[in-house]
């Protein structure tokens, strides 16, 4: 065997005897490093598993999709004077957007209907703000839709304001609960709908929350619009040819700059999103918290490390006489350095593991209390909390090692 390598075996063997001596004190020493590394993998955990429930959600709707609304789909602050004056999307804005975009396949406007504080009911059954939109029967194949029961409006249904709506999972379970919604009258903000057909569940939320797509009631668009003559609330959603999305993104930003008379020096005046952008605007936020937490798994790391350094500089004292003595017998001070080194970061990295064994068993017993909850732990958090833990004991065992070697074997061999 190697020098090197025999070396670095030989200092490790010393170092899980010299803390098996010490049980108590090394347990108390870890507990810092233990709870940085316990917080590095649960965060970025249960953070991993949300972010996933979310691309599962966006990417229901179609991966080859563009959402266009004057106003942005994520924002966390107040919105600039800019874009709360912005004019609406208007449904022509859809027609020309259809005909002048070679890249575009199919498209429907979308309306939402100012129904805050109404109710929608059938018989004692009741739900309060009702989620009502108007859209084309275009939407059944843009939007990924599945119907369970019944059928979705047609075309001439809406051209002539039939009162009639599709409506979603939770709609149909909380209006419905003995099931044949199909065929009934359902009352929205006060005017009778009939409702025509029922939609699968869709994919749940974040943390086994409710998909808001299932609380919707899908009316024909010229209905609603009927109903509603000043709702402006409208989004188009775009469907386009497969492989041509960024094609389609610049055709759809060149007709509504046009059509919304947007000087060729001035900004958009209408945002456009996509399954990946609306990814990355969550990846976004994610990222900012993920940071938050690592700079506050960081203060359990130094407090570790320094309760390691305290531990390490007493173990030196302790054991100044049998340092004199390794010397006395031909140690070097490389050698010495190296044992309370390897000594600091095996201590360390058991901190380290028994904080991975421990995330992990607590998420596996999460996953079976609350199975909504949906977690993962990325490689990169166990990889990171891993030489975090290593890490800590290589610099704050530096010092005490440092000084360990530097001591002279005649006054170490006098020590009492």
């Amino acid at each position: 065997m190697p020098r090197a390598l025999q070396s670095a075996w030989e200092n490790t063997r010393l170092a899980f005897e010299t803390l098996m001596s010490n049980r108590f004190r090394s347990c108390l020493t870890v507990l810092g490093i233990f709870i940085g590394v316990l917080l590095v993998v649960m965060v970025a955990s249960i953070l991993n598993g949300f972010r996933q429930s979310v691309v599962d959600q966006v990417e229901q709707f179609g991966t080859n999709n563009i959402y266009v609304h004057h106003r942005p789909f994520v924002n966390l602050g107040r919105l600039s004077r800019e874009m709360r004056l912005r004019k609406p999307i208007v449904v022509d804005d859809a027609w020309a957007v259809r005909d002048l975009c070679p890249s575009v396949e199919i498209l429907t406007p979308v309306l939402d209907a100012p129904t805050f504080l109404t109710r929608a009911s059938f018989r004692d059954q009741e739900i309060d703000t009702p989620d009502l939109k108007g859209v084309y029967p275009e939407d059944l194949e843009v939007a990924n839709r599945v119907l369970k029961e019944g059928r979705f409006f047609t075309s001439q249904e809406n051209r002539h304001n039939t009162a009639v709506v599709v409506i979603g999972s939770s709609v149909d379970e909380a209006l419905f609960p003995n099931g044949g919604a199909v065929g009934k009258d359902v009352l929205i903000d006060g005017r009778v709908y009939k409702v025509i057909g029922t939609l699968e569940k869709r994919k749940e939320g974040p943390f086994g929350g409710e998909n808001e797509d299932d609380k919707a009631f899908l009316a024909p668009y010229e209905t609603v619009q009927r109903f509603y003559p000043t709702a402006d609330d409208v989004f188009l959603a775009v469907r386009c040819k497969s492989g041509l999305i960024e094609e389609a993104k610049g055709e759809i930003t060149q007709v509504l700059r046009r059509r919304r008379r947007v000087r060729w020096n001035e900004e958009n005046n209408f945002e456009m999103a996509t399954a990946d952008s609306l990814i990355k605007s969550f990846d976004d936020i994610v990222f900012a918290v993920m940071a938050v937490m690592f700079l506050l798994s960081t203060v359990g790391f130094m407090v570790g490390g320094v309760g390691v350094m305290n531990i390490m500089l007493v173990s030196v004292r302790e054991r100044t006489r049998e340092i004199g003595l390794r010397k006395a017998v031909g140690a070097r001070r490389r050698d010495i350095l190296g044992q309370f080194l390897v000594e600091a970061v095996v201590l360390c990295t058991i901190g380290g593991l028994l904080g991975l064994l421990v995330a992990e068993g607590l998420l596996s017993l999460t996953a079976l209390l609350l199975p909504d909850l949906s977690s993962a732990t990325p490689w990169w958090a166990r990889a990171f909390a891993f030489a975090g833990s290593g890490g800590v004991g290589l610099f704050f065992g530096l010092w005490p090692a440092w000084k360990a070697a530097s001591l002279d074997p005649v006054e170490a061999l006098r020590y009492e």
